[in-house]
C-alpha cells in the first residue's frame, strides 16, 4: 500500500452522495507547497432514486460509521467491503451521538446515546449494536448530569469510545465509554477553562495518547495538550500556536467540525471546513511566524462532516477472509 505523509481526512457532500479522502504529500523541498491527493468513494444507493443523506461520520482502526436515515453503513474502504445496519426511526442529527469501538478484534460495536439535554427535550437514552450479529440492546440504568459539547468531538482509542463532554456548570471534561461495563466513566476534565466561544477539538496522537486543542477566539493563539489513555498523569501541553494572522477554524456556535495531526515532519496540520460552506481547508503551520492553507473539495456541502482516517485491511466482523497483499490505494494529484 501507498505509505502517505500524515492521515488521510475524510468530508461528506450530500450531493451524491460523495465521501472524499482529503491528503497531502509533501515535495522533496519542504518550502513547496504539498500535494493535494483527494480519492473519491462512491456510496452504494440501494434504492437509486432515493438519495442518501450522510449526516455524520466516526472510525475505528480503518473501519468507518457512515450515519444516515434510520440506517448505519460500517465499510472498509480500502478492501471494500460494506454492511448496512437498521436502527429506529427516532433519529435526530443533532441530538444523538455514535461512535464505533471494540470488545475485541472480533467484536466490533457501535454505540449510540442521547443525553437528557437536547434540542428537542427527548428523553436520554443508550444503545449498543453488536456489529456481526447486527443485534441492539438498550442499556438501562445510565443516568446523565452532563451534555455533549457542540461540534460533536467524538473518537474511538484502541476500541473505546471518548467525547468532550459538559457539566451544568459548564466545566468541561473527557467522557469513554466501557462497553465490557456498560456504561460511561469520566477521564479527566479538559487542561483549560470551557469557553463556548473557543473552538475545541478531541484527536489521537501518535496512537497510544488523547489530544485536546483549543483555540483563543480574539487572540487566534491555539494550545494542545496530550494525555496517555491508560496514564493517571495530568495533562501535558504539547504544542502552541500564536500567530495573530492565524484563520479561526470554526465559527462561533457552529456545528462544524475540525480535525488535526502532525505530519511526518512534526507540524501541525488543521483540517477544517470553510465557513461558506464551499469547500474544506487545510492549514499546516510552518514554523512559529508562518502558515499555509491549502483549499480543497469546492462545491457546496450542506452537511460536512469531517473524519480522521487511516486505511487499514480490519475486516468488517462477518466477513471471510481473502487476500489483501494485491490492494493497492490510488490516489489523485492536485497541484
Amino acid at each position: 500500500m501507498h505509505s502517505y505523509s500524515g492521515e488521510h481526512r475524510f468530508t461528506l457532500k450530500d450531493s451524491g452522495p460523495t465521501i472524499s479522502a482529503v491528503g497531502i504529500e509533501e515535495q522533496k523541498n519542504v518550502v513547496d507547497p504539498p500535494s493535494l491527493i483527494v480519492q473519491d468513494f462512491t456510496l452504494i444507493k440501494a434504492q437509486p432514486c432515493n438519495p442518501i443523506r450522510v449526516y455524520k461520520t466516526v472510525q475505528c482502526d480503518g473501519l468507518l460509521l457512515c450515519v444516515m436515515d434510520n440506517q448505519l453503513l460500517v465499510r472498509n474502504l480500502l478492501l471494500k467491503e460494506t454492511t448496512w445496519i437498521k436502527c429506529g426511526s427516532d433519529f435526530h442529527e443533532r441530538d444523538d451521538a455514535y461512535s464505533l469501538g471494540y470488545l475485541s478484534h472480533c467484536d466490533y460495536r457501535i454505540l449510540r446515546f442521547r443525553c437528557a439535554s437536547n434540542s428537542r427535550n427527548r428523553p436520554s437514552r443508550v444503545e449498543v449494536c453488536e456489529v456481526a450479529s447486527k443485534t441492539w440492546k438498550v442499556i438501562d440504568s445510565i443516568s446523565f448530569d452532563w451534555f455533549l459539547s457542540v461540534p460533536l468531538s467524538i473518537l474511538s482509542l484502541r476500541g473505546t469510545p471518548y467525547c468532550i463532554g459538559l457539566r451544568e456548570d459548564h466545566r468541561a471534561f473527557v467522557q469513554s465509554y466501557d462497553f465490557y461495563k456498560e456504561r460511561f466513566q469520566p477521564i479527566d476534565d479538559l487542561p483549560f477553562s470551557y469557553d463556548e466561544m473557543n473552538p475545541i477539538a478531541l484527536e489521537i496522537y501518535k496512537g497510544d495518547r488523547l489530544s485536546v486543542l483549543e483555540q483563543c477566539h480574539k487572540t487566534r493563539k491555539i494550545c494542545i495538550w496530550v494525555k496517555h489513555w491508560l496514564m493517571l498523569t495530568s495533562w501535558t501541553k504539547l504544542v502552541v500556536v500564536d500567530i495573530p494572522e492565524f484563520p479561526l477554524i470554526y465559527p462561533r456556535l457552529t456545528l462544524l467540525s475540525t480535525n488535526y495531526y502532525f505530519d511526518k515532519n512534526n507540524r501541525l496540520v488543521i483540517t477544517c471546513n470553510d465557513t461558506d460552506m464551499k469547500g474544506l481547508s487545510i492549514i499546516r503551520v510552518i514554523n512559529d511566524k508562518e502558515f499555509q492553507v491549502i483549499k480543497a473539495n469546492e462545491g457546496e456541502c450542506r452537511f460536512p462532516f469531517l473524519c480522521s482516517y487511516v486505511p487499514s485491511v480490519v475486516r468488517i466482523p462477518g466477513f471471510s477472509k481473502q487476500d489483501t497483499s494485491r490492494i493497492r490505494w490510488r490516489k489523485r494529484r492536485f497541484n
